[in-house]
């Protein structure tokens, strides 16, 4: 959670959201027509950072994809009600279109969870999240807010996928 938090474009974020669902690494790969992701995460009631849960990421695709990546993702909740929806379990479908080289991307995404920003950068702890102000109001789809940050990998993707949280409560 420590590269999102480096961000100043997401501190409304951290202030005014009710919990996320942080993934400090998701590796996902793809062949020709198939692919997949998994990744381990941590649940936190914001803004005091309490740590309520453990979520699984499980995603499947379908369309034109080959190679691989590793990125981080943070889901921001609006609402307690948005966060108990996630945590009793909920499906996500996107569109994507995504080109990854090493560790440098450029990306955006459309989904039923969340718009991302527009992300630029060489690494995790230089990547910005551009398009929003510091003291911008934080904007949700749906009572959700997704961001990620590629870490590193070569990715060429057009793809329908569908993503399966399983969400551990402690």
């Amino acid at each position: 959670m420590d590269t999102f938090q480096k961000q100043e474009v997401l501190k409304p974020y951290f202030e005014n959201s009710y919990g996320c669902a942080a993934f400090s690494s998701v590796a996902k790969g793809g062949l020709f027509f198939v692919g997949g992701a998994y990744g381990k995460g941590r649940v936190y009631k914001l803004p005091t950072e309490e740590f309520v849960g453990t979520v699984e990421l499980i995603q499947a695709s379908g369309g034109w994809v080959l190679g691989g990546e590793v990125y981080q993702e943070i889901i921001f909740f609006e609402t307690e009600t948005d966060f108990t929806r996630f945590t009793q379990g909920n499906f996500e479908f996107g569109a994507d279109a995504k080109v990854v080289a090493l560790t440098a991307a450029a990306s955006a995404k459309a989904t039923t969870m969340g718009n991302q920003g527009i992300q630029l950068g060489t690494n995790a702890d230089d990547t910005e999240v551009k398009g929003a102000g510091k003291d911008a109001t934080p904007e949700y789809t749906k009572g959700m807010k997704v961001f990620t940050v590629t870490l590193g990998g070569l990715m060429y993707q057009a793809t329908i996928s569908g993503q399966k949280f399983n969400v551990k409560m402690s």
